[in-house]
């Protein structure tokens, strides 16, 4: 049976960015979330050799969510710069090994996931 995973990409960028130290290019660019990003698809394939695997991204902005709750992550703090400037370069990333990239406006990872992971069920 065909394998397919579906990675949170915002996730993964998280995790790396707070666990790794500030790693920066020779220019003084910080790219340790994209690099602790692209270490973990790489183990992922490297380990499950998954025949299909796609990354799913939020996009700034507000979603559905936030029409129908209007204090929906009113209190979470506003990401570094530093953080949200490795999105593009994790993307970027993404997009060299191949991978499937799925955002949609208005729509989490989370929710994207979700969809997908359904869509996945119903074709067996």
């Amino acid at each position: 049976m065909p394998t397919l995973y579906i990675i949170d990409g915002n996730s993964y960028i998280h995790r790396a960015y707070h666990a790794l130290p500030p790693l920066t290019t020779a220019k003084g660019e910080q790219v340790n979330a994209a690099y602790g990003f692209l270490r973990m698809l790489l183990k992922i394939i490297r380990n499950f050799k998954p025949d299909c695997m796609i990354v799913c991204f939020d996009l700034p902005g507000k979603t559905f969510r936030h029409e129908q709750y209007a204090a929906y992550k009113a209190t979470r703090k506003t990401a570094d710069p530093e953080l949200i400037t490795q999105f593009p370069i994790s993307r970027e990333a993404a997009r060299a090994l191949g991978l499937q990239i799925i955002e949609k406006e208005g729509f989490e990872a989370d929710d994207l996931i979700a969809a997908l992971a359904l869509r996945a069920k119903k074709q067996g």
